[in-house]
């Protein structure tokens, strides 16, 4: 029972960090857009690159997340209600209809 409190307490920070990081990344992006760029090395401009990077990389990692979590309830779809529907031909259903 403790143990499991820890993990939502863990998976709670997590969320709140990841989100504050997402709300800081936005800010910060949104109010240094128009900049006075320097140039190549403008560190106003990394940073603005580095959050968009950011941005993305977590988009990509959450679809993955919410694709293996389709294949988890798939999983437990078939192991828990035991439907199967490629056993379930027409033949077969004929077979146990008429059985």
């Amino acid at each position: 029972m403790e143990l499991r409190c820890k993990k939502r307490m863990l998976f709670l920070a997590l969320a709140v960090c990841i989100f504050f990081t997402v709300v800081f990344t936005e800010t910060i992006s949104a109010n240094n857009y128009d900049h006075d760029c320097i140039g190549l090395d403008c560190p106003i401009c990394l940073l603005i690159k580095t959050g968009h990077n950011f941005l993305k990389t977590l988009k990509s990692i959450s679809l993955l997340l919410f694709a293996a979590f389709l294949l988890f309830f798939a999983r437990i779809f078939k192991r828990y209600i035991k439907l199967n529907a490629y056993h379930l031909s027409p033949v077969t259903l004929k077979v146990r209809f008429n059985s």
